[in-house]
């Protein structure tokens, strides 16, 4: 092993974590109490890319549109389901049919009723217009119209996490056949607690309370959710008192800010996104297309380090699922840092001279991405593999990450995806891993089969089987590396009473959770 080359890596990764953290303490400035505002302010750290409920697919876009759209069911934080647009349901015996039953009296901000018409809308919209929900609905035949209150969604094979994951925010037909296409998504009405006001792309969006509400009424009457991509501009405000909740809360900065009497930090681990590194496997001119390599690539990235030094220790690290999921395997772990075993399998797939690789990481101000990147990037070159980065914004990112389902795609990202800790984890394993998951770049038709059968299993202990099954085919196949498995955290003005109360991938704020003292 060059124990030179490592050594000045080590370095190199070491000074990243010491001068971003520099920077922070630089930053760090007493607290402003400024004078109360008119609206709540809540600084995020990604824009919508769509602000309509159907279209939402990332998530920036359902930090906000939560606010103003609803499901048919939720899932708390503690793993139950709890009633939402349906006050009831039933599943057919042989799980190929649920029967549900609407609330009565709920307007749409527009002030028309919901009726099971809106349902039907929403999920075939949904399905036409949204990789996402095209992915939660694959096994989703029709939607059958009883009555006004009453409809059942018609399955082409059993699917039993459809209820727990959520499926489609749900919109209004009446007001979509009076307004049109362009008005509908410039203009989103839903049944929520908060009614859309306005948005400024790059800027804001603002809510209020919607007063003709099903539900019990939100303290907070209006709202406004500032786009603030940069972690240091975040913090600034919320230190000068500009703003009352900021989300993506730097980790540099989690300690300070723990410690200061003027602030709350909240830190929410029920829901994990995963940094990973994904590739698109299926062109055999690319190295990454030998399995080889990629476990390579797994052997070279020293995921421990970069938490510590970069993600400032706070994330976990495991090899795909959170111990309390169902599936949990407890004897897969992440590929340990092995640079010699890397060097090694690179040079017995014909690599001993390294290659050329281009890693696209996606620009975002949730996560240190472009400093993981680049701690990533560094590793590669340790073992020979010669990297150029290439970040990108979130809608094009997104939009490669999509397009490199072809076969002729050379794709290499680092992208928050993979998730554990989500409402059930074939979900996930469909959408990132599945040959028709929206955000799928792998191919694996035995990895397919299995995801589906595990949706079609009642019993949980054969279901838990399956999905081991599937997750350990995932980590075997080195179909990703996952880098860390990220805590969420929110920091808020010491007069902010912020409790989240859904189990979420995102920095979801959904204002209805939140008092001002």
């Amino acid at each position: 092993m060059d124990t030179r080359r490592t050594g000045i890596f080590l370095a190199i990764v070491l000074i990243i974590g010491v001068l971003w953290g520099a920077l922070w303490g630089s930053l760090w400035v007493p607290y402003v109490e400024s004078a109360p505002a008119r609206k709540l302010i809540v600084a995020t750290g990604q824009e919508p890319t769509s602000i309509d409920p159907s279209l939402a697919g990332v998530g920036g876009d359902y930090a906000i549109v939560e606010n103003y759209a609803e499901y048919l069911v939720y899932k708390t934080p503690s793993g139950d389901l709890k009633p939402g647009l349906a006050t009831s349901w039933k599943m057919s015996p042989d799980g190929k049919e649920i029967e549900f039953a609407l609330r009565k009296g709920v307007k749409f901000h527009s002030g028309d009723p919901l009726t099971a018409k809106d349902i039907e809308f929403s999920f075939e919209r949904g399905r036409a217009k949204n990789q996402t929900i095209k992915t939660r609905l694959r096994v989703m035949d029709r939607i059958e119209v009883i009555d006004d209150y009453r409809f059942k969604v018609h399955f082409k094979t059993p699917d039993v996490t459809f209820i727990p994951n959520r499926g489609v925010m749900i919109v209004s037909k009446s007001y979509y056949d009076r307004v049109g296409e362009e008005k509908f998504v410039r203009n989103p009405v839903g049944t929520g607690p908060y009614k859309f006001v306005d948005y400024a792309p790059a800027e804001y969006v603002d809510i209020e309370r919607f007063e003709g509400y099903w539900g019990e009424k939100p303290s907070v009457k209006e709202a406004r959710f500032i786009f603030v991509p940069e972690d240091t501009t975040r913090v600034a405000k919320l230190k000068a008192g500009e703003v009352d909740i900021i989300t993506s809360c730097p980790y540099p900065t989690v300690k300070d800010l723990e410690k200061s009497p003027e602030l709350k930090v909240i830190r929410l681990a029920t829901n994990h996104p995963t940094p990973s590194v994904f590739f698109a496997t299926r062109n055999p001119k690319t190295p990454w297309h030998d399995r080889r390599v990629r476990l390579a690539m797994a052997y070279a990235i020293d995921s421990a380090s970069i938490i510590k030094n970069i993600f400032h220790g706070i994330p976990n690290h495991w090899a795909y699922l959170a111990p309390y999921e169902i599936g949990y395997d407890p004897e897969l772990k992440p590929y340990p840092y092995d640079p010699k075993k890397a060097k090694e399998l690179l040079a017995e797939a014909g690599y001993r001279n390294g290659f050329d690789l281009t890693l696209y990481w996606i620009i975002t101000g949730r996560f240190p991405f472009k400093e993981g990147a680049e701690a990533i990037a560094a590793y590669f070159e340790a073992v020979g593999i010669r990297t150029k980065l290439v970040g990108e914004e979130p809608v094009k990112n997104l939009s490669r990450h999509r397009a490199s389902k072809s076969p002729a795609a050379e794709y290499v990202g680092f992208f928050s995806g993979g998730r554990s800790g989500s409402v059930d984890p074939t979900f996930y394993l469909e959408l990132f891993f599945s040959a028709e998951g929206g955000f799928s770049v792998y191919y694996n038709p035995e990895l397919d089969r299995v995801v589906t059968e595990a949706k079609a299993v009642v019993d949980d202990a054969k279901r838990g089987e399956l999905i081991k099954k599937a997750t350990r085919m995932v980590h075997e196949d080195v179909a990703t590396i996952p880098i860390c498995n990220v805590v969420v955290v929110y920091a808020t003005k010491k007069n902010i009473d912020f409790k989240p109360t859904q189990k979420h991938a995102m920095e979801l704020v959904l204002i209805k959770d939140v008092a001002v003292k």
